[in-house]
């Protein structure tokens, strides 16, 4: 799989993640261990954290990935105080590595959905909550599509992402018309 080469990103952006994520209650609160979680909005974060924060956002990783990233000068994570080289991950530093994982097709299933589909993962996340609430299907940080008819519109041209909208599986649904 090689990554398209206009910047357009189908992995989960740093805008759309902050966004979304600080939709949920607490999510900048500064939890025990909350550093090592990939779903809060708290850093600078361990490399727990930062690894699950990755998968979370589309990418494929784990500590030897990270740890190859770090030795290879992509990024260079501050270490804490007091420690014995343990690394702590802000927010420029997994964004880093979140294009250079990107940039290496380092992809997710959900990711290299979005990129087929040419849609910005955030907004297929944001798509799925907003039929989750609506149709009453619980919580969940991506977009699983179990039950689910999945429309994707075209962008307006050809430089914009689609659109995605999720919809219960009895939904009958029409073709527009060509204009």
């Amino acid at each position: 799989m090689n990554s398209p080469s206009n910047k357009r990103r189908h992995y989960w952006l740093r805008e759309d993640f902050d966004n979304l994520m600080g939709l949920l209650p607490g999510a900048e609160i500064a939890l025990p261990n909350g550093s090592r979680l990939g779903h809060t909005l708290q850093y600078p974060k361990h490399v727990e954290g930062a690894i699950a924060e990755l998968k979370l956002r589309g990418l494929k990783c784990d500590a030897a990935t990270l740890e190859s990233i770090v030795a290879d000068g992509v990024v260079n994570p501050e270490r804490m105080p007091e420690s014995d080289g343990i690394k702590m991950w802000s927010k420029d530093d997994i964004d880093a590595a979140a294009e250079y994982l990107y940039d290496h097709d380092k992809w997710s299933p959900w990711t290299a959905f979005c990129f087929v589909s040419n849609i910005r993962f955030g907004q297929a996340v944001k798509a799925y909550r907003v039929a989750a609430a609506r149709y009453g299907l619980g919580f969940t940080f991506g977009f699983d599509l179990p039950g689910l008819v999945t429309v994707i519109e075209p962008g307006d041209s050809p430089d914009d992402y689609a659109w995605i909208a999720f919809y219960p599986g009895d939904t009958k649904l029409q073709p527009r018309e060509a204009e």
